[in-house]
């Protein structure tokens, strides 16, 4: 039932029966006996003053003054009961009740029949409840895995049976319990303090090796709760399930390539659609227009604001999906020089020109022949080799530089970018039939500030994964922190949030990351207060950005003294296309 049910206005009836202060007593009784009522409003200007009932009429009998003709204010009760309309049905006790606006205009009444209604829609609410209840109940306790609910103070208000057998404390005993006095090692506490989810972590508990989640409730941007749950017990379970997920799908044969002892499942350098974070319903949404655009060959076009994650799509619909056997070519047409990037996507015979390779050069259009070609920020491609892109696509042929026959393409073409390409197109910066060509499955990406449910998660991920690139122990961070992460907007998206998680995590000295040590440096008010402590670590920060960025320069002079200045061999030394080595070479002023 809806909140607005329960409110005056919902149940009230506007067509209210009244008469004025002007009504004889005579024709009063005539109107009570004519609509079988006890009692009529008298008002005044459309202002309620008084109550005409028939009590008033039996005491006024009994008065030697008393006439027919008499005007009911003198007779009438001033004595009723008004409420708003706004106000809620259950302040209702007595009918009839009258309703009155702000400026005290009678706008309608409560009468027994509309009191009635509202019980009886507020019994068959209860007794719903009261069978939704019941199979809650039901369904919490016939459960297999265990499930613990504890509120913000960390005491237990549910504890299912399959909890009560792996503990051997029974429900009785357990709710009303602080969690960590029933549950041997419990990280509940921790959840709560952190705000963070921690699903699918090794927990051993009564000698039983089990796999579990630990979520946080939150409302109204705070932790108010959090449930525990056990979901498998012991590894065996676990190889079990991807048993019977290989007998439904036989094309995710590659999960147990090389599935050992210890479940490590060899697709490291593959994007899975489960691999994006977030739960929200539009990013829901998101990746499963993204699943069925990876079943077919058709050509897919991303669009999203700077750091929602179109790469990881592309590589997912690649990787998941029907050229996952071939290659997953990426350009980024923005990184590329404009004098570089019609050979570097379509190639060039020998002899074409001066410098030429021998035997000529393969383009990214046949590089990625039987799989992906990832044409990233397309709205950057120059509008000469935006027309060579649209003859491929029409011809399903690349023509190298030079030469003078097409070479046969199977690929799929996955486009990206930032920018509204449909303005673009409008203003004559991009082609509008090749715009229509890449425009066939499209897919937005939503930014992190829609959906500011997913950041918890990304955080708890993410928060493991500097553990082990920094091969340091597991930070948690503070709710009062996340708290704030919700209540900003990240025009950065994820990217920005992956990076100030990954400042946060290298500048704290705990363990514990907490609010108001880095608040400043994150989301600064005035940055004439901010203390010093932050400028040195940021200051700390900035030191560890520039010796990195010293060590990769040192690299690259490194690989081109080894190859006597050529780029190509360096950039395979250094594990980089030579379009990236350019770019540095750019940056740190090498020529």
């Amino acid at each position: 039932m809806h909140a607005h049910s329960l409110v005056v206005q919902f149940w009230m009836k506007k067509n209210t029966i009244i008469i004025d202060e002007r009504t004889e007593v005579n024709d009063a009784l005539k109107l009570l006996a004519q609509k079988d009522i006890n009692e009529v409003p008298v008002t005044k200007d459309e202002k309620i003053i008084g109550v005409f009932h028939l009590k008033n009429y039996i005491q006024a009998l009994q008065n030697a003054a008393f006439k027919q003709t008499d005007v009911v204010t003198k007779w009438m009760s001033e004595t009723y009961r008004t409420v708003s309309e706004n106000e809620s049905m259950f302040k209702i006790a007595e009918t009839p009740t009258y309703v009155t606006d702000e400026t005290q205009n009678l706008i309608g009444v409560v009468d027994e029949s509309a009191r009635h209604s509202f019980c009886t829609q507020q019994n068959e609410k209860i007794k719903s409840l009261e069978e939704t209840i019941k199979w809650y109940e039901l369904s919490f306790n016939t459960a297999y895995e265990g499930l613990a609910v504890v509120d913000k103070q960390g005491v237990i208000q549910i504890f299912n049976e399959a909890y009560s057998r792996y503990v051997g404390v029974s429900q009785k005993e357990a709710v009303g319990r602080p969690a960590d006095t029933v549950i041997d090692g419990t990280r509940l506490p921790v959840v709560l303090q952190t705000g963070v989810p921690e699903r699918s972590q090794a927990h051993r508990l009564q000698g039983h090796n089990l796999v579990v989640h630990r979520l946080p409730i939150w409302k109204n941007n705070e932790v108010v709760g959090a449930v525990g749950m056990l979901v498998y017990e012991g590894v065996s379970e676990i190889y079990q399930v991807i048993e019977r997920m290989e007998q439904l799908d036989r094309g995710m044969q590659y999960v147990k390539q090389k599935l050992d002892s210890k479940l490590k499942v060899s697709m490291k350098d593959k994007v899975r659609f489960e691999d994006i974070l977030g739960d929200s319903q539009v990013i829901s949404q998101t990746k499963k227009l993204a699943i069925k655009a990876s079943k077919t060959k058709a050509t897919v076009f991303i669009s999203g604001e700077s750091g929602v994650g179109k790469e990881q799509f592309a590589n997912a619909i690649h990787d998941m999906g029907v050229t996952a056997e071939g290659k997953f070519v990426s350009v980024n047409c923005a990184s590329i020089p404009e004098n570089l990037i019609e050979s570097e996507l379509f190639g060039y015979e020998e002899g074409t020109f001066t410098g030429a390779k021998p035997g000529g050069k393969i383009g990214k259009f046949e590089l990625a022949d039987g799989g992906t070609l990832f044409l990233d920020e397309i709205g950057e491609m120059p509008l000469n080799i935006q027309a060579k892109i649209l003859r491929v696509l029409q011809e399903r042929k690349v023509y190298r530089i030079g030469a003078h026959d097409g070479i046969p393409v199977d690929i799929r073409i996955i486009a990206a970018t930032n920018k509204n390409l449909k303005q673009m197109v409008k203003e004559g910066d991009f082609r509008e039939d090749l715009f229509y060509r890449l425009y066939v499955i499209p897919i937005h990406i939503p930014p992190l500030r829609i959906r500011r449910e997913d950041i918890p998660p990304i955080v708890a991920h993410k928060l493991q994964e500097l553990s082990k690139k920094y091969h340091m122990e597991e930070k948690t961070i503070d709710k009062k922190l996340l708290s704030k992460f919700n209540q900003y907007d990240w025009p950065g998206n994820v990217r920005e949030l992956t990076n100030v998680l990954e400042r946060l995590f290298v500048l704290s000295e705990d363990q514990h990351i907490i609010n108001n040590e880095f608040s400043n440096i994150l989301f600064p008010e005035n940055e004439m207060k901010t203390p010093k402590l932050i400028f040195d670590q940021q200051r700390r920060f900035e030191n560890m950005e520039e010796q990195m960025s010293k060590e990769e320069k040192q690299a690259i002079l490194s690989a081109l003294e080894k190859t006597d200045g050529n780029k190509s061999q360096a950039a395979k030394i250094l594990n980089i296309s030579r379009a990236t080595l350019y770019n540095k070479l750019t940056r740190f002023k090498i020529n």
